[in-house]
């Protein structure tokens, strides 16, 4: 929606950084945390950043990673590390259009205690086979991240676009994370999208468990893990289009099974999707974002919406579904053509009540009036878990304006077009990364927004941070903060 504009009250804080990695290793007698997306096992969690578009050594496109390592502050740029497919220990070589970094998940996949990262470059060639895709495992460490294994293709094929999308979990309830992975496996038919199953354990000698393959029926589809049945096996949500060629979103549920995976429910038209347990009753409940217009998806709603579909024992409900847009009663602002409300979810604890929390990015926010029209400047609506659910009371409005969140409020920044939740000051609080992709167009920016018991994010210790304070160059589109993960 558009709004009038205010005079803007935002910190002035930006990260100091340098462009080497400095002091990564824990202590030599400390054992790794084990924390996902602890890198280095210092009892912080990290945030990797894709840059997919960045250029490495003159090959346009060929993407890389900037990882920002967590401190007991958050997110400290001076303490990053860029990972491409040029860096030493990392197969094959950087090339023209490869993507490296398009998608990116993490885990112990090697149950050493120190978080892996997963890197998907869906446009890698295969000798000859073009756009084949791969999938390369980072190996975490005390002194962060170190060499690489890649993740053999059960099939290549010309096309087949391996690491499209990739989670990482355990799905099986054995204790050892598996991989579920994205491919073509007919490039002549839409219809032919598969979910590779790739169980652990993983080595780096590129040993694995055994691969299965699921056909979802969905069109290029995205994956997001999470427990929504209350046991110990992870479960996937499916989101993407249905294959018929009238590009309507469409998601499906697989439950975890000792045995892989289990195609057990349709849900609501999606294209994004996130889990998490919102009315703390131990059951994972599933947030799904529509954010597209009615022009563009029939069953969407002007701006965007959202569903929550609670869970289960079984999986998730049948009957308990609800939808949210931004004209919902006590949801902050109101739905515009354009909003894009829904095109990124996290969920996590921000203010620490043992109830999970909903932000939801609108990257297409516009404000302002004719004299002075701000389009696509974005917003993220935070949304409190409660014992009855996610609940619209007390919600949380934040742009670029709000108290305490650095930057300007300018138009074309899509403030919250990518989103994370995770503890990176392991202060019990989980934090959210949120990116503005065209912040100081075209390069983008990031915002670390620590969490806060009334108003869910500080308004005292947010920062924000650039590509240049991550080691990328100035002035360049690198598609910064494309994905996050830690």
């Amino acid at each position: 929606m558009k709004h009038p504009l205010r005079g803007s009250t935002a910190l002035a804080a930006l990260l100091v950084a340098g462009l080497t990695p400095v002091a990564l290793s824990t202590p030599a007698s400390a054992a790794p945390s084990g924390l996902q997306g602890d890198f280095n096992g210092d009892g912080y969690r990290d945030v990797a950043i894709a840059a997919p578009f960045a250029t490495v050594g003159g090959k346009a496109q060929a993407g890389q990673v900037a990882v920002v390592y967590g401190t007991a502050s958050g997110l400290n740029p001076a303490k990053h590390q860029l990972i491409s497919q040029n860096t030493a220990g990392i197969p094959d070589d950087a090339e023209k259009a490869d993507q490296f970094g398009d998608q990116i998940a993490t885990a112990d996949l090697n149950r050493d205690g120190y978080s892996d990262l997963v890197v998907g470059a869906q446009h890698e060639n295969a000798g000859s086979t073009q756009e084949a895709g791969t999938v390369v495992i980072v190996w975490g460490s005390k002194t962060g991240l170190s060499g690489g294994t890649t993740v053999k293709n059960p099939q290549t094929l010309y096309g087949s676009y391996f690491g499209l999308s990739v989670a990482a979990a355990d799905f099986t309830g054995d204790g050892k994370p598996d991989l579920a992975i994205s491919a073509q496996s007919d490039t002549e038919n839409p219809s032919s999208w598969r979910v590779r199953l790739i169980r652990g354990p993983f080595t780096k000698s590129g040993s694995t468990g055994r691969v299965s393959s699921y056909s979802p029926g969905i069109d290029k589809p995205a994956l997001t893990a999470g427990r929504v049945s209350g046991d110990t096996k992870a479960d996937l949500v499916v989101t993407g289009q249905k294959p018929n060629g009238d590009h309507l979103a469409t998601a499906v549920y697989y439950k975890g099974t000792a045995d892989g995976i289990s195609k057990a429910a349709s849900l609501r038209t999606a294209e994004t999707a996130a889990i998490g347990d919102l009315n703390k009753d131990g059951f994972g409940d599933i947030a799904l974002g529509t954010p597209e217009d009615p022009a563009d998806e029939p069953s969407a709603s002007t701006g965007g919406k959202i569903h929550v579909i609670y869970g289960t024992s079984s999986g998730p409900s049948a009957t308990r579904r609800v939808s949210y847009t931004q004209n919902t009663s006590g949801v902050p602002d109101s739905s515009e053509e354009g909003d894009r409300f829904g095109q990124a979810l996290a969920i996590g604890d921000f203010d620490k009540d043992g109830y999970g929390d909903l932000a939801v990015g609108a990257p297409g926010e516009t404000f302002g009036d004719d004299s002075d029209y701000r389009s696509s400047a974005g917003a993220i609506t935070l949304l409190r878990g409660s014992a009855s659910g996610l609940s619209t009371a007390h919600p949380v409005f934040l742009t670029q304006d709000s108290p305490g969140v650095p930057g300007t409020l300018e138009a074309g920044d899509n403030f919250g077009a990518t989103l994370l939740a995770s503890d990176v000051n392991h202060d019990g609080h989980a934090d959210l990364t949120a990116v503005a992709a065209q912040e100081n167009d075209p390069e983008g920016a990031v915002w670390f927004l620590p969490g806060a018991a009334s108003t869910l994010y500080s308004t005292t210790a947010s920062t924000t941070f650039g590509p240049t304070k991550a080691g990328l160059p100035a002035g360049k589109y690198t598609g910064f903060g494309a994905d996050l993960a830690g």
